[in-house]
């Protein structure tokens, strides 16, 4: 965790970084106008038929008891959009489909954040049979519990978990840990590394030793990843985490520094240029703000032993992400507090599971896990006022500058647990 202090900083000047935002801000604009064309096409007539992906489908139900689904869908023309439907509709997620909407209620913005749309004429393509689908299947048949199916469905391809296993993890404090992000695929680099390693090292003696192992494998594993992340989507957390091990990669092999707000920065400008959307994705800014809060514990408190950063960091992510969870979501229970220790011992966890999983023996842990959901507490809402909040951004964009903010942003949380 520790960088070379001779590290080089990513900007020498301000005129250098005023030239970086002056061409994200133009590719921005390129987006933006891209997304404006296709919504000119789109909304040109009331009816409007598309090819597209079913993303994620779940069932809700009204106050009246009546259910019905929700479906939502990518389009191949490549904007997202939610829909209903009624009917006795069967698991369809993953799968291609032509599917009519109405546009007459669409606005720019929507079209662009991801908009609700009445459909129509809903048609399977029998023909298209996705693979993220059958790695779906091969998880699923490993469990016999339906939760523990949505799960790992969730852990490893990114799928929508029901409202119950929504209320479980959230229960625990461990929605984080669900949502597919840096950490999972960090564990992903790790493991490939060491499966090709061996491998290459192989035919490396024999065939190329001038080759640098570290960057070959590098090189192969990122590409890899990037079609992991095609599979499940570009999850939001996901393509953030995959940019940021990107640069990352990029600027180590050229001396610069890695861990630094500088490469934060340039990662939000970057892939908000790309994909305006994620604008409005409160997955995509939760995972920025985590990764923020790391970065101001290691720039405060690098010169401490690994085994003490791992530990003391857990604590502090959860501590310092508190009032912003709680501006979007209410949700607290005590057992959230033990948060900490379960993502500690999630890092073992996850590596575990996936070679339990490969193995076809994914149910080993089942009873344990659920053991665990079914430890249930009284639920509060805890809201975090807009004014509080407010003030604690700007209290932590201070502590980049002085230390001693630091020890205000936990006097806050304290503050919050107790007045609010």
């Amino acid at each position: 965790m520790k960088e070379n202090p001779l590290a080089l900083n990513l900007f020498e000047s301000k005129k250098e970084i005023a030239i970086f935002i002056l061409l994200m801000l133009s590719l921005f604009a390129f987006n933006i106008y891209q997304k404006h064309k296709l919504f000119t096409e789109v909304t040109a007539s009331k009816f409007y038929t598309t090819g597209a992906t079913i993303d994620k489908q779940y069932q809700k139900t009204k106050k009246s008891g009546k259910r019905y689904h929700v479906l939502k869908i990518k389009s191949d023309d490549g904007y997202n959009f939610y829909t209903t439907n009624y009917g006795d509709l069967k698991d369809i997620s993953g799968r291609k489909v032509s599917i009519g909407f109405i546009t007459d209620k669409i606005d720019f913005k929507s079209f662009v954040a991801g908009f609700y749309a009445p459909s129509y004429n809903i048609r399977l393509d029998e023909k298209e049979y996705h693979f993220k689908e059958k790695i779906a299947s091969f998880i699923k048949i490993q469990h016999e519990n339906l939760k523990m199916k949505e799960l790992f469905s969730a852990l490893f391809l990114a799928e929508p978990i029901s409202k119950s296993l929504r209320a479980d993890v959230s229960n625990l404090g461990i929605s984080h840990l669900i949502a597919i992000s840096g950490f999972h695929l960090g564990v992903l680099f790790t493991i490939l590394y060491f499966l090709f390693r061996y491998i290459y090292i192989y035919f490396q003696n024999r065939y190329f030793p001038y080759r640098n192992i570290k960057f070959d494998l590098s090189i192969l594993i990122f590409i890899l990843l990037f079609g992991y992340m095609s599979l499940i989507g570009y999850v939001p957390s996901v393509v953030r985490s995959f940019v940021m091990m990107a640069f990352g990669f990029i600027l180590y092999h050229r001396s610069f520094k890695i861990i630094s707000f500088e490469v934060l920065f340039v990662t939000i400008l970057f892939i908000l240029a790309i994909i305006p959307e994620f604008l409005f994705s409160i997955g995509f800014w939760f995972s920025i703000s985590g990764v923020f809060y790391i970065y101001l514990f290691l720039h405060h408190f690098s010169y401490l032993k690994n085994w003490q950063i791992f530990l003391l960091l857990n604590f502090w992510v959860y501590i310092a992400m508190v009032p912003i969870v709680h501006f979007i979501f209410p949700d607290f229970s005590l057992y959230q507090l033990f948060s900490p220790f379960l993502t500690m011992a999630f890092s073992l966890f996850y590596p575990f599971e996936m070679l339990l999983h490969i193995l076809s023996i994914g149910d080993l842990l089942d009873g344990i896990i659920l053991k665990l959901f079914s430890f249930k507490a009284e639920i509060y809402k805890i809201f975090t006022p807009l004014w509080f909040l407010g003030f604690y951004l700007i209290v932590s964009f201070l502590a980049i500058f002085h230390k001693g903010a630091i020890f205000t942003i936990l006097g806050l949380n304290l503050l919050f647990f107790i007045f609010i």
